[in-house]
């Protein structure tokens, strides 16, 4: 029987706030979201310093590592009218 991956995807984060994986402690937090869509923040990994992302657009992806698994971190929305982010975590 195969082990059942972790998947978790956010609902609507505003900016200036932040999103927390409660499983793997990665937060993600968008500062501004410019008229074409491009996003300014921060990202932190588990057990890494925290990382100032800029011009970052939906679809963009990052893995990382949390125990003995590989994640991948993916920005699903930017949504410029309602000032608002949405993020997927999906375990490899």
């Amino acid at each position: 029987m195969e082990k059942q991956k972790y998947f978790i995807q956010s609902v609507s984060v505003s900016t200036g706030q932040v999103f927390i994986d409660s499983f793997t402690g990665l937060t993600f937090g968008i500062r501004q979201i410019n008229y074409d869509r491009l996003a300014s923040g921060s990202v932190t990994f588990p057990n890494s310093a925290s990382i100032d992302i800029n011009n970052i657009s939906p679809g963009q992806k990052w893995t990382f590592k949390y125990k003995d698994s590989e994640y991948e971190l993916t920005l699903l929305e930017l949504n410029y009218l309602y000032d608002s982010f949405k993020v997927q975590i999906l375990e490899k």
